[in-house]
């Protein structure tokens, strides 16, 4: 089961212990193709790890974004791990809104890092549409950025330039997806028929359907006019109404299903869009 967790506080250190298995004569044998990864504050073991597997510590991470907070260019609005320390996030608010077709908009910088299995650093941006606070999860897509914890992942990561280019470049190229959007009519027949693409099921099989339509005709800022609104009423259900609580929902939108639809809702939109 996922453990998530909102917290100020990720001022703390994994590091790499050897692991032992008893043998049959009962006595203790070092395993050397793993090693275990515990929490130096708690000293909980969130998993196990190849020996060179590089660790990016939680300091190291932030430290992507601190030099653009101590100027005021950032500002950390969430901070959280998954499964107790095991992943852990941090949101960062860019300190100047950008307008999309007249609509103010808020743009975020998340990063994303494992300590064990096989999740990379990642680093990628998040648009919210102030209008209505949903959001669009730019970040794991075409528009994010990975580094392996390979040896050498620490140094690759300081001479990243990919919070400062997204700070600069991924909201522009947003804000054109979504100009193509506004500018497509939309018609009730040709909602429903992106709903089954977006969703890849007949429409009588998408228990949302009702909420969903009703955001596409009555959502904040939404007339049912075009594909704009479209795209507005699925991303605003992800980030507003796919769950009961305000982490599930945060959860839902940036990490789990509800980024992946996102996603697919801004491909498939501008596809259809286009034709």
């Amino acid at each position: 089961m996922t453990t998530f967790a909102i917290t100020n506080d990720l001022n703390w250190k994994v590091a790499h212990r050897p692991l032992f298995f008893t043998d049959a004569t009962g006595n203790q044998q070092q395993w050397n193709e793993r090693v275990a990864v515990v929490r130096e504050d708690t000293n909980q073991c969130l998993g196990a790890v190849s020996p060179d597997y590089e660790t990016v510590q939680n300091s190291d991470l932030l430290s992507l974004i601190n030099p653009m907070v101590e100027e005021g260019l950032l500002d950390v609005k969430n901070m959280g791990h998954l499964n107790n320390g095991a992943r852990v996030f941090a949101q960062a608010k860019v300190n100047s809104k950008f307008q999309v077709i007249g609509e103010d908009y808020d743009a975020y910088i998340t990063l994303l890092n494992g300590h064990v299995g096989n999740a990379s650093v990642a680093i990628g941006p998040t648009a919210i549409r102030v209008i209505c606070g949903n959001t669009f999860a730019m970040a794991y897509s075409g528009l994010g950025e990975r580094f392996r914890h390979s040896a050498g992942v620490n140094q690759r990561l300081l001479d990243s330039t990919a919070v400062m280019d997204y700070v600069n470049t991924a909201m522009l190229k947003y804000s054109q997806h979504v100009t193509t959007l506004a500018l497509a009519p939309c018609s009730s027949q040709q909602y429903s028929h992106a709903l089954t693409q977006v969703f890849d099921r007949d429409l009588v099989k998408i228990r949302q359907v009702e909420a969903l339509n009703k955001l596409f005709y009555n959502g904040n800022g939404n007339e049912g006019k075009t594909y704009y609104d479209a795209f507005n009423a699925i991303t605003d259900f992800s980030s507003n109404l796919s769950r009961k609580t305000t982490e599930g929902r945060f959860y839902y939108a940036n990490f789990a299903q509800g980024n992946q639809l996102n996603q697919k809702a801004m491909r498939v939109l501008t596809e259809l869009a286009a034709v």
